[in-house]
């Protein structure tokens, strides 16, 4: 399990209405990127629910390559880690399932 606290901070950037996140620590350091639409899906035969979202790559540091990084499944599912996570740990989330069940 990723460390939160460690590993990412919300950054705001003025062109924006959303947050941004910056990567601060580990092999993606200094990485802003912000999440786009995202999507669940449950895969009922694996008992799994499935996330899908898009992003875009607001700042890339000079060690690391767009390009690659946009391609990166490794990046992609580090992404994917920090999304479930905020998931998980937001209340909101689970308060809105559990009153529209009716």
């Amino acid at each position: 399990m990723i460390n939160l606290d460690e590993t990412i901070k919300f950054v705001e950037k003025p062109s924006s209405e959303v947050y941004s996140l910056k990567v601060v620590q580990g092999p993606y350091l200094g990485v802003i990127y912000t999440y786009g639409k995202v999507s669940l899906h449950e895969d009922e035969a694996n008992c799994e629910l499935k996330i899908e979202f898009k992003f875009k790559l607001e700042e890339v540091p000079d060690n690391l390559n767009e390009e690659e990084l946009k391609k990166s499944t490794d990046f992609k599912n580090f992404m994917g880690d920090i999304l479930s996570q905020l998931l998980e740990d937001n209340d909101t989330i689970t308060d809105y399932n559990t009153q529209n069940t009716n």
